[in-house]
């Protein structure tokens, strides 16, 4: 439902998401009007009375297309290479200083299922002492084909993807990291985002059950079902960001003591690349495991 919509708000509602709504951040570059409308419109076409704001930020590549769109379209002039943390930044720093909450990231090649937002507002009536929450997602390859199972970190919260993530008040300021950590982070980026809300301490409640499709670019992606891995996947390159570690840069720029290690499960003895956002791929459990 558009933020533009009028609805009575009751008292589960404002415990849950604020009166002026919920935001949703997306960072585009270079993705086609398709995706980018895809990911748009899972968005709007949400189930249940819940306001909600769309902002989507270019990272130096605007679409004019989206002037149409009932958004807020901020427009960066540069693209910062980052994987587009720096356009989470602003757009989150835009959306709380307007009265949002909870805020939330969408990747421009992800969506929403329709029931998303009640799934939000369920997991954190709750637990209402949560201060992030960690939604479930299901995996498919670019062509739509889903990947059965649920990856091995996102089980135990290990790991959370960025489009899972739903931030509420007490965790704004963690949001101001996707900006500030150096830019060859940006891969890891939900890595360092879920080691910041370990340091500050703060309470997340999570669920299994996927709101969230998230899109792999991953070569486990392929591999878990059985399909050749083709050559633009994102695998992720542990070495070549080990060598780039600054530690006290890093905590000049985020106040983190990160402690860098070194991946040691890569599946292919002696390379450095990892495959997607599970450091051992999907296990391919029961159906009984996304409840």
């Amino acid at each position: 439902m558009s933020s533009n919509s009028q609805t009575s708000q009751n008292v589960s509602n404002a415990e849950t998401i604020s009166p002026k709504g919920a935001a949703v951040i997306t960072p585009y570059h270079k993705e086609s009007i398709e995706l980018l409308e895809r990911c748009h419109l899972s968005c709007m076409d949400q189930e249940g009375a819940w306001l909600l704001r769309h902002v989507m930020v270019a990272d130096g590549h605007p679409r004019t297309e989206l002037e149409k769109w009932d958004i807020d379209h901020i427009i960066l002039p540069h693209c910062h290479g980052d994987n587009g943390n720096t356009p989470r930044c602003i757009g989150a720093i835009s959306a709380i200083n307007q009265g949002y909450w909870p805020i939330l990231f969408l990747d421009a090649d992800n969506f929403f299922k329709p029931w998303h937002l009640n799934a939000v507002a369920a997991l954190k009536k709750n637990n209402p002492s949560a201060d992030v929450l960690a939604m479930g997602r299901e995996c498919i390859l670019p062509d739509g084909t889903l990947i059965p199972g649920v990856l091995e970190e996102d089980l135990n919260q290990q790991h959370i993807d960025t489009s899972c993530y739903v931030f509420y008040p007490s965790a704004f300021r963690v949001l101001s990291l996707w900006g500030m950590m150096p830019t060859y982070l940006g891969p890891i980026c939900d890595r360092v985002i879920r080691e910041a809300i370990k340091h500050h301490n703060l309470v997340v409640a999570g669920t299994h059950v996927p709101s969230v499709v998230f899109t792999a670019h991953y070569s486990w992606g392929y591999e878990a079902l059985n399909r050749p891995v083709p050559n633009d996947v994102h695998d992720i390159d542990w070495v070549l960001i080990g060598d780039l570690v600054d530690l006290d840069d890093i905590y000049n720029r985020t106040g983190l003591h990160f402690k860098w290690i070194h991946p040691s499960t890569s599946r292919k003895a002696g390379e450095g690349k990892q495959y997607g956002s599970s450091l051992s791929g999907p296990c391919i459990p029961d159906s009984q495991s996304y409840s």
